[in-house]
C-alpha cells in the first residue's frame, strides 16, 4: 500500500468550492477602538486564505446592548456558515447561541474570551485571571502598606462580562497573598459614560480622602487617567490595551502600565485555526494563550504587538 496523503489545499483550489465563515464581534466605532484590532488580524488572515475559496461575512453587536448580539446571532444561523469566529462578550447570550451551534454541528472558535460552559473547537485568549494577578503585583510594588486601591469596571452589566470578572478574581487573589500589608480594595462599577465616571470617582475620593492606585479592567483606562490628571498627587494607574488614547497618556506619564494582549494576533490566529480545522481537515489545539505584555513609557517605542 502506498502512504497517500491528499493535498487538501490543492484540491480546494481545483474544486473552486466556497467555504463560508462568519464573525461575530463587538462594533468598533473607529480605527482606534480596541475591537478594530482583532478585526485587522481577521481581515489579514482572510486575505491570505481567500484563494482557497474562503469567504467571510462580518456581523457586529453593541457591547452595551446584548440584544444586538442575539439579533446578529440569528442572522448567522440563517446564513448557516461552515464555521464561526465569536467574541463571547455577553455570556448569557453567547451560551444560548453556542448551544444552538452545537446542535447544528457548526464549529466555532472563541476570540478574546473563553466560556468553560461552551464547546468551541478552539479559543485564543489572554489568561484573564493571571493578567489580573499581574496587575495587582505591579501596583503593589509601588505603594505603601495600608493604601487605598480602586478597582474599576467600566461596563453596563458586569455579571454578563465574564472576562472582566476573571481579571477581578486574579487581582483579588494576589492581595489575598499579601494580607500583612492591609491594603483596602474599593470596587466600583460604572457604565461607559464620561459624566457618570467623573461623578462616581469624585464621590469615591470624597468618601475615601485619598486613592493611591487604580486598576481599570479594560481599555477604557484613559477615561479614568484623564480624571485624575486634575490632581497634583496622582495615583498609580494600570489598565489594558494599546489604543491611541491610552498610548498618549502612557507616554505623558498619566498611565503607569498598560497590559497588552496582542488583539491583532488573536484575530489572525483564530481565523487560521478555523481554516485549519474546516478546510485543511487538521485537528487544532483547543487552548491557545497569548502573552501578557507589560508596556511602559520606556519600552513602548521598541514594542510590536504583531
Amino acid at each position: 500500500d502506498f502512504d497517500y496523503h491528499p493535498n487538501i489545499l490543492a484540491s480546494s483550489l481545483a474544486s473552486k468550492k466556497v467555504t463560508t465563515f462568519a464573525s461575530l464581534t463587538p462594533w468598533a466605532p473607529d480605527k482606534d477602538a480596541f475591537w478594530s484590532k482583532p478585526q485587522e488580524g481577521i481581515d489579514k488572515a482572510i486575505s491570505q486564505i481567500y484563494q482557497y475559496g474562503v469567504r467571510l461575512h462580518k456581523f457586529y453587536f453593541k457591547m452595551e446592548d446584548p440584544e444586538t448580539f442575539t439579533k446578529e446571532a440569528g442572522k448567522i444561523l440563517e446564513l448557516s456558515p461552515d464555521g464561526i469566529l465569536i467574541a463571547p462578550w455577553a455570556k448569557r447570550e453567547s451560551l444560548k447561541f453556542t448551544q444552538e451551534l452545537d446542535q447544528r454541528a457548526i464549529p466555532y472558535v472563541f476570540i478574546d474570551s473563553n466560556l468553560k460552559e461552551a464547546n468551541p473547537i478552539s479559543f485564543i485568549v489572554q489568561d484573564s485571571v493571571q493578567s489580573g494577578y499581574l496587575a495587582a503585583k505591579l501596583i503593589d510594588y509601588g505603594i505603601a502598606p495600608q493604601s487605598n486601591i480602586l478597582l474599576i469596571h467600566i461596563t453596563k452589566d458586569l455579571q454578563n462580562a465574564d472576562l472582566l470578572l476573571k481579571r477581578e478574581k486574579g487581582f483579588l487573589d494576589y492581595f489575598e497573598t499579601v494580607k500583612n500589608k492591609s491594603h483596602r480594595i474599593i470596587k466600583i462599577e460604572v457604565p461607559y459614560n464620561e459624566i457618570e465616571i467623573s461623578n462616581k470617582l469624585s464621590n469615591c475620593i470624597l468618601e475615601n480622602k485619598s486613592i493611591d492606585a487604580v486598576f481599570v479592567t479594560n481599555s477604557k483606562v484613559h477615561l479614568v487617567a484623564g480624571f485624575f490628571d486634575q490632581f497634583n498627587d496622582r495615583p498609580k494607574i494600570i489598565g489594558y490595551d494599546l489604543i491611541l488614547k491610552n498610548i498618549y497618556l502612557l507616554l505623558h506619564s498619566k498611565i503607569d502600565f498598560l497590559l497588552n494582549q496582542k488583539p491583532e494576533s488573536q484575530g489572525y490566529v483564530a481565523t487560521n485555526l478555523l481554516f485549519d480545522q474546516i478546510v485543511r481537515k487538521e485537528k487544532v489545539k483547543n487552548a491557545n494563550y497569548t502573552s501578557i505584555d507589560i508596556i511602559t513609557k520606556e519600552n513602548f517605542e521598541y514594542y510590536s504587538s504583531i
